[in-house]
């Protein structure tokens, strides 16, 4: 029988042991340890592989190295923001053909740029040759005051909030999306964000995490999940896509529905915040049709098994 990839995450989980110091271990956006000093280090790593996360043929080396770097930062987006210094360790595994100027410069001109916009310092990594595809492996430390926003914290009566729109991200949006950084330490810096992800796997999929840190149930509004242009480019349904496409990147959160009034209502966060759906007592995630009917659905979405 073949394995899931979150049943071998569950299985490795059950050997992870953590010192008293270690706040969140696996199973969030980043690990979270307490610091001597107060502050919080988060974090995060993440591995992008020619073929499954980019097509050579299909994006430059400068799109490569900005996604390679932007996924992780995604990452720390969705745990609160906030960070007064970030740190990188970028390693590459390149195959004999990708080993030239042409392609290594530009490809670290994509991260650097990446890197520079949101104040992070590269302080080392690896490089290794491959028979294989291309494989960049970005790891990053954030430090912050703030305590993280998780996964298991969404509440009964919460309503579910997304930045920006979804779907059809694999058109380009996949390779040049920008960290919801800012944002994330918008809301976690004015706000009572109860839990928070961002959408990697896409919404669905996503939002299934949260439920189930949270052993809660959900229902969305169809006509409230807001549809990126490119989701109606491809074939299928634009709706099928902006809930289950993946590497939107977006912010995905709850919040009580006082905070969800003061949250609409701040033009200081300028990207547009949408309230798609609901926190509910009664497990399970279910659509509300532009019909009126709540029908079940499955938390369908991407997966690397």
């Amino acid at each position: 029988m073949k394995e899931t990839e979150f049943g071998y995450i569950n299985w490795l989980q059950k050997h992870l042991k953590y010192g008293k110091e270690v706040v969140i271990g696996s199973g969030d956006d980043c690990a979270v340890v307490k610091l001597a000093d107060g502050n919080f280090l988060y974090a995060t790593t993440d591995i992008v592989v020619e073929g499954v996360d980019f097509r050579i043929s299909g994006a430059s080396p400068e799109q490569i190295g900005h996604k390679s770097v932007a996924i992780s930062l995604s990452d720390l987006a969705a745990m609160g923001g906030g960070f007064t210094k970030i740190y990188a360790l970028i390693s590459a595994s390149l195959p004999k053909k990708r080993t030239k100027p042409s392609f290594t410069h530009p490809l670290f001109k994509g991260m650097h740029s990446v890197c520079k916009r949101f104040g992070v310092q590269i302080i080392g990594g690896d490089i290794s040759s491959t028979q294989g595809p291309v494989t960049l492996t970005s790891t990053l430390l954030g430090v912050s005051k703030s305590k993280p926003v998780v996964r298991s914290g969404a509440r009964v009566g919460d309503a579910i909030m997304v930045t920006g729109k979804l779907g059809g991200s694999i058109l380009g949006r996949h390779l040049s999306f920008t960290p919801r950084l800012r944002e994330s330490a918008v809301l976690n810096r004015h706000y009572k964000i109860n839990s928070m992800i961002d959408i990697s796997d896409g919404l669905l999929a996503d939002l299934s995490h949260i439920l189930e840190a949270s052993n809660s149930g959900a229902i969305l509004d169809e006509v409230s999940i807001p549809i990126s242009r490119d989701a109606y480019k491809l074939k299928g349904s634009p709706l099928q896509r902006a809930m289950t496409d993946g590497e939107d990147f977006e912010l995905l959160f709850t919040a009580s529905l006082k905070e969800t009034v003061r949250i609409i209502n701040d033009r200081a966060l300028k990207t547009p915040i949408h309230i798609i759906g609901m926190i509910t007592k009664q497990k399970g995630l279910y659509l509300i049709s532009r019909q009126g009917q709540i029908n079940r659905i499955k938390p369908e979405g991407y997966s690397h098994f």
